[in-house]
């Protein structure tokens, strides 16, 4: 039986000492509450590859750890200088995705997967209080892959590690992390003709023809940064029951990017619809940047802990923002152009209300207010009204708003490279997106409006292009979790539709369902759960992916989905330690070819798998 420890030293309230708890961003989160709990489930565990986690569908190419592409319609609000690389965003770690795991005895969790082809995929998270009221978390992240394919390779590995410290009355809050991100991947193009592999022509995939022999994508990303808190008020306020004079925080944070995209072979005939290449010899298309931000804000909170429930939260601030873009080579003459720094000043601001016990409002928004990008902003909002009160409740009613405008992106107005060069003029995009859902635990059910005025895509040149008018994108979606004693059953589906399927390609019918029957063997102890997944989309014109730009883009010439992907999967729990063996994509075996996600990308044969997921303590 787990044991019990004191949740806070001055605070009688004990908890589970295994329970493992974690948030992001600032220590404010966990003050106010917006806290995870850590994903144990039996179901949950074979889930090894980032780009197919149980509630969300990518778009894969032949192989693990390369670009994806969500086949929800997913349109990126941010502003300013935008550096993340959203084809490659379930296998980077940046700020926003660093974790501060919250624990009361050492935590340990080792997951290890091993398939066919020797491919391989390791994670590791260690957290622990190292001295008083500091601790220290690292995780590292190994995904090994080779491919029958040729020229389908991939080895990414990321390391994140984080610390975060208090004084003793809590008056003063330091944390900070340190990220390096490394994908390296041999790019094929897709194969030649998708008959070889669909009429069974070829059936050793390893001597399919591929448009690209000498291609490759290297990316890297790395990171650091510190956030501070001070509290205005003096500690004796706590015991006096006083709000407070709220407190400031400060956070720095660095981010550098290099892509470098290599082909030993520029004259392909993959090239030829595009640019007119500038070197025959060879591609080396190389992008280098780097960001620096500088965040300065007050709030209201003060010393008191919530649980999402404080009554009422004001936040406001300002963030400088500094971005270097080192340019392009010249192909010709070698020369370096087109250097160029960009900056910004923006405010923030954001409230949370709660009221009645029922009723919470939150809301932010930012606003550039000089140089690059200025006047664009974003402004986010969501009621959420529990039927009943946050404790006791049947569910609750979500809205949520979402307006921004934002001007184009670095990346489409101007690039420069081997083969793809272009100089645009677009106008700012205006987003908007409505969704309403009802929520329980186990239960949701909603629908969203998107629009978007002056929508910015990839054409079927691989080209940023601007549609002069204004798209809606309509999409309903449902969301079941259940645990129960003899079973667990994870699933979501959705239906997307849109008023301009010509620039917008989105399958009709998307879902993933996953069912376990728990078989118990030592009650409490160890149990078998045979489990079955299945996904499905509906047939559509998938984007196509262009390796040299690392993007997906239109494309109206193939057809791919209503192919039904079936996994199935056999786990072990004993104690805290998962282990499971697999038999993935097995209608393959019916010899019916069709199982793309991608364009020319036919997805991996069936395999078998096995791994492990086992937390350990002290």
């Amino acid at each position: 039986m787990a044991s019990t420890t004191l949740l806070h030293e001055n605070d009688s309230t004990r908890v589970d000492s295994t329970l493992v708890r974690y948030f992001y961003d600032k220590l404010d989160n966990q003050q106010l509450g917006d806290v995870k709990v850590w994903d144990t489930t039996t179901l949950s565990a074979s889930f090894y590859d980032p780009t197919n986690p149980l509630f969300e569908y990518y778009q894969e190419l032949s192989n693990s750890g390369h670009a994806h592409n969500n086949l929800e319609f997913y349109f990126p609000t941010s502003i300013g200088f935008n550096n993340n690389l959203i084809s490659y965003d379930k296998f980077i770690i940046t700020k926003s995705k660093v974790l501060y795991p919250i624990v009361y005895q050492p935590f340990t969790e080792i997951s290890y997967m091993m398939g066919s082809k020797k491919e391989q995929h390791l994670n590791v998270l260690f957290c622990r209080e190292f001295l008083p009221r500091f601790f220290v978390s690292l995780n590292f992240n190994i995904d090994y892959a080779p491919s029958v394919y040729q020229r389908s390779y991939a080895q990414n590995l990321y390391f994140a590690g984080t610390f975060r410290w208090n004084t003793k009355d809590e008056r003063y809050g330091l944390n900070g992390y340190y990220v390096t991100n490394k994908i390296d991947v041999y790019e094929n193009g897709g194969i030649t003709h998708d008959s070889i592999f669909v009429d069974l022509i070829e059936t050793d995939k390893s001597v399919i023809p591929v448009n690209l022999s000498g291609a490759s994508n290297l990316i890297k990303v790395s990171g650091f940064g510190v956030n501070q808190y001070f509290i205005l008020s003096n500690s004796d306020i706590q015991t006096e029951k006083k709000n407070g004079l709220g407190r400031i925080n400060y956070s720095f944070d660095y981010q550098r990017n290099r892509y470098l995209y290599k082909d030993t072979d520029p004259t392909s005939d993959f090239y030829s619809k595009y640019d007119p290449v500038l070197n025959t010899d060879m591609t080396l298309d190389s992008l280098t940047f780097y960001t620096i931000k500088n965040e300065i804000s007050w709030n209201s909170l003060s010393y008191g802990k919530y649980d999402n429930d404080i009554p009422l939260y004001l936040t406001f601030g300002a963030e400088h923002n500094y971005t270097r873009h080192k340019g392009y080579k010249e192909i010709v003459t070698g020369e370096q152009f087109g250097e160029v720094a960009y900056q910004n000043i923006r405010a923030k601001a954001g409230i949370i209300i709660n009221l009645f016990k029922s009723t919470r409002i939150t809301g932010k928004g930012e606003l550039i207010l000089s140089d690059y990008h200025a006047g664009d902003f974003i402004l986010n909002g969501q009621w959420k009204q529990f039927l009943g009160t946050y404790k006791r409740n049947i569910g609750a009613l979500v809205f949520d708003v979402n307006l921004s405008r934002q001007s184009p992106d670095w990346f489409e107005e101007t690039y420069y490279s081997n083969n793809f060069r272009w100089s645009n003029d677009f106008s700012p995009s205006t987003y908007l997106k409505l969704q309403g859902a009802y929520e329980t635990p186990w239960f949701s059910l909603g629908i969203k409006q998107t629009t978007i005025d002056h929508y910015i895509y990839f054409g079927e040149n691989a080209k940023p292009v601007q549609h002069t008018g204004t798209i809606y994108i309509t999409s309903t979606y449902a969301k079941l979790t259940i645990n129960v004693k003899y079973f667990e059953i994870g699933a979501f589906a959705s239906m997307q539709v849109t008023d301009h399927d010509n620039i917008v390609h989105l399958p009709l019918y998307y879902g993933k369902v996953k069912f376990g029957w728990n078989i118990n063997l030592v009650k409490g102890i160890s149990l078998i759960q045979p489990a079955v997944v299945l996904n499905y989309f509906t047939e559509y014109y998938a984007d196509a992916y262009m390796p040299a730009t690392r993007t997906f883009y239109l494309q109206n010439d193939v057809k791919i989905g209503n192919y039904p992907f079936l996994d199935f999967y056999l786990t072990i729990k004993l104690k805290r330690a998962n282990i499971y063996v697999g038999y993935t994509n097995i209608y393959s075996l019916t010899k019916v070819n069709r199982y793309f996600t991608t364009p020319h990308y036919p997805m991996r044969d069936s395999k078998i798998v096995f791994g492990v997921k086992w937390r350990l303590y002290k």
